[in-house]
């Protein structure tokens, strides 16, 4: 295994943009900060980083060594070249400047590869899909990039084919690769990007039948192809007594932290102090919904489930507090807000949908 230390970087900016009306993509922003410096952030450990741009862009690039395209219009092939060229090392982490979900943990597990046997590591995807301009080459690959530059051959997946590569497949493992392999080639990507994730409560006391109603509202969201996901707020501490068996007991003899896999979901554990929502809503940032259970108290948008075997008496916090959900037709400390039928879930569905469409409950 060969040290990050002895791996410098190359990004790749010098694209035109002319889906995004000819921007430098580089300096699109996302969580406070510019999609190259966030990839300077994620590279800091690595020995230098080189920027590829193309010779009419004027970026700023103190934390950067520049090398510009000798090759003009024959598309990525030409930055490829130049930085493996200008590398003083003999391994150059390659990445598009476009792929602001990149985090550490994938890039070191890419690292982890780099071996003196192979002319280049690259990553493929759970589809089966290459990605030539995300991995690490050797400058012993500069050979083939030149020939094929002067065969005017600039498909890289061409050039690919020709060398000794060995490919990271992500098939078996946790990561997502859709979500961190995402490029932002379009205005479109770029607003989705951005997007708060958007959420909802179903809230009521015990036994009023939140479960009961989430359950029936993910089978609709999943007929009308949305991805939803659900977080949960148990006050009493849930207990893991209904998990694998060897899980539970590795949390129980001192881990703090334990993860479990398949071929099909994962699952990971952490002992830790109760944080913020957005802290937990960041585990879904690629969802179009999240379904929050409980928090009846809290002054998150919510429903109010109330079953009349139960209770007649609204107990939720009034703010922001959207609808009731109820076998009644009246509710005690109700303020005017609409009563759904419990049983009409296309009518609740509804409703839910046109207010996660306002602004205001993004």
């Amino acid at each position: 295994m060969i040290d990050i230390k002895d791996i410098n970087v190359l990004i790749l900016a010098g694209g035109k943009g002319s889906r995004m009306n000819y921007c430098n993509k580089a300096l699109l922003k996302y969580n406070n900060t510019t999609f190259l410096g966030h990839l300077s952030e994620l590279f800091s450990d690595f020995s230098k980083i080189y920027l590829s741009l193309n010779s009419s862009q004027n970026i700023i690039t103190d934390s950067f060594i520049r090398v510009d395209d000798d090759f003009k219009d024959i598309g990525p092939i030409s930055g490829l070249y130049k930085g493996i060229l200008e590398s003083d090392l003999e391994y150059i982490f390659t990445v598009p400047c476009d792929v602001p979900n990149l985090n550490k943990e994938f890039i070191n597990y890419i690292s982890s590869f780099v071996s003196p046997y192979y002319d280049a590591f690259i990553v493929r995807d759970k589809n089966g899909f290459i990605h030539p301009l995300l991995g690490v080459y050797n400058k012993s690959c500069l050979s083939i990039i030149k020939e094929s530059i002067k065969n005017e051959d600039y498909k890289i997946l061409n050039i690919i084919n020709k060398l000794n590569v060995r490919f990271i497949d992500l098939k078996y493992t946790i990561f997502d690769d859709n979500y961190i392999l995402k490029n932002i080639n379009t205005f479109e990507d770029y607003n989705t990007l951005n997007k708060k994730t958007k959420f909802f409560a179903v809230s009521g006391i015990k036994n009023s039948g939140k479960t009961t109603l989430i359950t029936k509202l993910l089978e609709k969201f999943k007929e009308n192809n949305y991805k939803v996901g659900t977080i949960k707020h148990d006050g009493h501490d849930f207990q893991m007594d209904n998990l694998d068996s060897d899980t539970d007991r590795h949390i129980k003899s001192g881990a703090q932290g334990t993860l479990i896999f398949s071929k099909s979901k994962y699952m990971f554990l952490e002992n830790s102090l109760e944080k913020d929502l957005d802290f937990y809503l960041d585990f879904f940032k690629n969802y179009d919904f999240i379904i929050l259970e409980g928090f009846k108290g809290s002054s998150f948008p919510k429903i109010e489930v109330i079953r009349k075997e139960i209770s007649n008496i609204s107990q939720c916090n009034k703010e922001n507090l959207l609808f009731y959900v109820s076998d009644l037709n009246f509710i005690e400390n109700n303020e005017n807000l609409d009563i759904l039928d419990i049983n009409d879930i296309d009518s609740i569905f509804k409703k839910i949908k046109s207010f996660l469409k306002k602004d205001d409950l993004a």
